[in-house]
């Protein structure tokens, strides 16, 4: 005996056959296949098999799959974390910091904007943005308070722009934050204490609530204008330095903007559990997207330059301009602790393999694979 496979109307399925595929749906299908058992000729096979290869395709193909839920997206992070070495360890960090920095640039308040101050179209590239003084802040910050793999990654960008570590009170909201999401840990539900650290941030401290309109008199005339933002920026950096919120433990990584401006405003667009697991969401999703291009920039790296006389530091050059971002070579030099000399040569052995280009407006090193 074998199977054959035919159409067969709908209504006339058996329930054991019918169920697995389209139960709750029955009404929507016109006809389907049934399989019985019989005996076939030898002639026969060829058209059994025909059959049977194509009929499981179509019914298939209906059948789109469901995104995957932030805890699962965390979960499969978590799952990789014990095959991290040491260089995507490493590429990890240095591109979590640049994340950080974009949020950093959508929330902040920075004081020098407008047509006398303006940031320039790389405002929201880390090592190359005119906000000096801003990434200064940010960084030491994050030195201090960050996991060693982030921390680590701080000073080495630090050291790379040559400019030593900060201590100002803007980041003061960021420490009270970080203090009563410290004081959560550890979570049994991450939602459930995000929830509750966000409530306590609405209700108890003032500075991180987004305000509305506001009115002004000047010159004898009123206008409306936004009023100030709030500290959303120092809330999102907090819960970002904490991935064993998530279990993640001191990973090297940072879930960037889990905590947006949309939360802090006096009435929220949607229930605060549905914003959390938007952003959440979010930010798994820009982690391993983030992973996997560090995975392929790392791949490509140990292609490109196998079997290639090169400089030995043209591995850790390679890291830093894939994961940092775009740098200068004196920049490159003060990161990987050489002379400039031997960042140049660095920089001529990853142009050889076609990984680096250079932009001659500024003399600053792309990575050439976008």
């Amino acid at each position: 005996t074998a199977t054959r496979v035919s159409p067969t109307a709908a209504s006339s399925l058996p329930s054991p056959i019918f169920s697995p595929f389209a139960a709750p749906n029955r009404a929507l299908f016109t006809s389907f296949f049934t399989v019985r058992e019989e005996p076939l000729s030898d002639s026969e096979w060829p058209v059994q098999a025909e059959y049977t290869l194509f009929a499981f395709p179509i019914l298939f193909a209906a059948m789109a799959p469901s995104p995957a839920p932030w805890p699962i997206a965390l979960a499969r992070i978590e799952g990789a974390l014990p095959f991290f070495d040491d260089d995507l360890t490493a590429s990890l960090a240095f591109t979590s910091l640049r994340r950080l920095w974009r949020v950093h640039v959508r929330d902040f308040t920075f004081d020098n904007i407008g047509i006398d101050h303006d940031p320039g179209l790389e405002a929201a590239e880390l090592m190359r943005s005119w906000y000096g003084e801003e990434r200064r802040d940010l960084l030491s910050w994050i030195g201090r308070r960050g996991p060693p793999p982030l921390a680590r990654a701080a000073r080495i960008a630090l050291k790379a722009k040559g400019v030593s570590e900060s201590f100002t009170s803007i980041f003061d909201p960021a420490d009270r934050a970080l203090e009563r999401l410290d004081a959560l840990l550890p979570a049994a539900e991450p939602l459930a204490a995000l929830a509750e650290w966000i409530r306590q941030l609405r209700e108890d401290e003032t500075p991180f609530l987004e305000g509305g309109s506001e009115f002004v008199e000047f010159e004898g005339h009123v206008f409306s204008r936004f009023a100030p933002r709030g500290a959303a920026w120092a809330a999102s950096l907090a819960a970002a330095l904490r991935p064993q919120l998530f279990g993640l433990g001191a990973a090297p990584l940072a879930l960037a903007g889990l905590a947006p401006r949309s939360l802090f405003r006096e009435v929220l667009e949607s229930p605060l559990p549905s914003l959390l697991s938007t952003a959440i969401s979010s930010a798994a999703a820009a982690v391993s997207s983030d992973l996997s291009a560090m995975r392929q920039a790392l791949n490509r790296r140990d292609l490109e330059l196998r079997g290639l006389y090169a400089s030995s530091h043209a591995p850790h050059a390679w890291q830093l301009i894939s994961a940092l971002g775009p740098l200068t070579r004196a920049e490159l030099a003060r990161a990987l602790d050489v002379t400039p000399r031997t960042a140049s040569q660095a920089v001529v052995a990853l142009g050889s393999a076609n990984l680096v280009r250079l932009r001659p407006a500024d003399k600053v090193i792309l990575s050439a694979c976008g």
